[in-house]
């Protein structure tokens, strides 16, 4: 199932069934842009916190309030939507990100080299491994997956804390990598 939404100043969207997911009440959104954003996918990558980018890719990729959102030149794709009405604050909000790098380009540093992400499994190797909790979290697998979406703040791990190297280490990747520490 398809339904197609309204055009909007700059860009149409529309949301489509998660294939791998056929139980799934949400959705997945493709916005399609009017103009292509190719040449301000370096300055884009800047400014996007832990975004994937290599440059001539023509893909960023990052991962925000639990969607993954890929940013190709022509078009815009956020996975695990819940309806119109959210698809469409995703879409402004977006958009909104591509006029303030468009405005303010000259202003911001282009990324042309591969940045470092970090993962999930980076996230747990950090942790250790204790499973015991205090984080809110039922294990540490499932605590990093939280950091790793941003639903959870890697200080929340008391026995991390406590080993003041390792966590200097994971604070430093997640702080090179957006994450707020």
């Amino acid at each position: 199932m398809k339904e197609y939404c309204s055009q909007r100043t700059g860009y149409r969207f529309h949301l489509v069934n998660i294939d791998c997911m056929p139980n799934s009440s949400n959705f997945n959104v493709v916005m399609d842009l009017d103009e292509s954003v190719e040449e301000l996918l370096p300055y884009l990558a800047a400014v996007l916190p832990g975004c994937t980018y290599v440059h001539g890719s023509d893909v960023i990729n990052f991962m925000e309030s639990g969607h993954i959102i890929a940013l190709y030149p022509d078009r815009l794709t956020i996975t695990d939507v819940r309806d119109h009405h959210d698809a469409e604050s995703l879409c402004r909000l977006y958009y909104g990100k591509l006029h303030y790098v468009r405005t303010n380009r000259a202003a911001i540093e282009p990324v042309f080299e591969k940045r470092s992400s970090v993962g999930v499994l980076d996230i747990l190797r950090a942790l250790p491994k204790t499973n015991c909790g205090e984080c809110g979290s039922a294990s540490c697998m499932a605590f990093a997956a939280r950091v790793f979406r941003r639903d959870a703040a890697i200080t929340r791990c008391a026995p991390l804390l406590r080993d003041h190297s390792s966590y200097l280490k994971i604070a430093d990747r997640l702080q090179a990598n957006g994450y707020q520490t």
